[in-house]
């Protein structure tokens, strides 16, 4: 009998946590990577747009577009830290969050199209991280056994 000054032992609420690990892991270095490379566009995208010979163009693009371009990929990448931090935290708001990414990332993808800004191939490419990533979170056991705090 404990004494009572002393704390009851707590039961376990459930099964502990997986860890953070194979795709699910993978899935996190590719949010670094493409992070690197949203935000490399974006620099990428003024330095062409001061100096169009660089990138073989004969006229500069309109500076409104460039600005959206530069702010929207910023935006992408600090959701994509939070995204990954809710995911590292094991948190299951990660599914949600990460969806909500990867419908921005091909929203911002299709504008971009339309400004002139992205290819088509270009725009199918870049949005199959955000829409395999966002089936994989929703859809996996593993991942739902990961993620388990509120």
């Amino acid at each position: 009998m404990p004494r009572p000054y002393e704390a009851e032992p707590a039961a376990p609420a459930g099964p502990a946590p997986r860890r953070v690990g194979g795709l699910l892991a993978a899935y996190v270095v590719a949010h670094g990577i493409l992070i690197v490379h949203g935000l490399g566009l974006a620099l990428a995208a003024v330095i062409v747009n001061a100096n169009p010979a660089l990138g073989g163009l004969s006229e500069p693009a309109p500076w409104g577009s460039i600005i959206f371009y530069v702010v929207s990929n910023v935006f992408l990448a600090a959701y994509s830290v939070v995204v990954m931090r809710l995911i590292l935290n094991k948190r299951k708001s990660a599914v949600v969050n990460n969806a909500v990414w990867a419908i921005s990332t091909v929203v911002f993808l299709l504008i971009w199209y339309f400004l002139g800004m992205k290819s088509p191939i270009g725009v199918v490419i870049d949005s199959l991280p955000g829409i395999v990533g966002m089936a994989y979170l929703a859809r996996s056991r593993r991942v739902q056994e990961t993620l388990v705090l509120s």
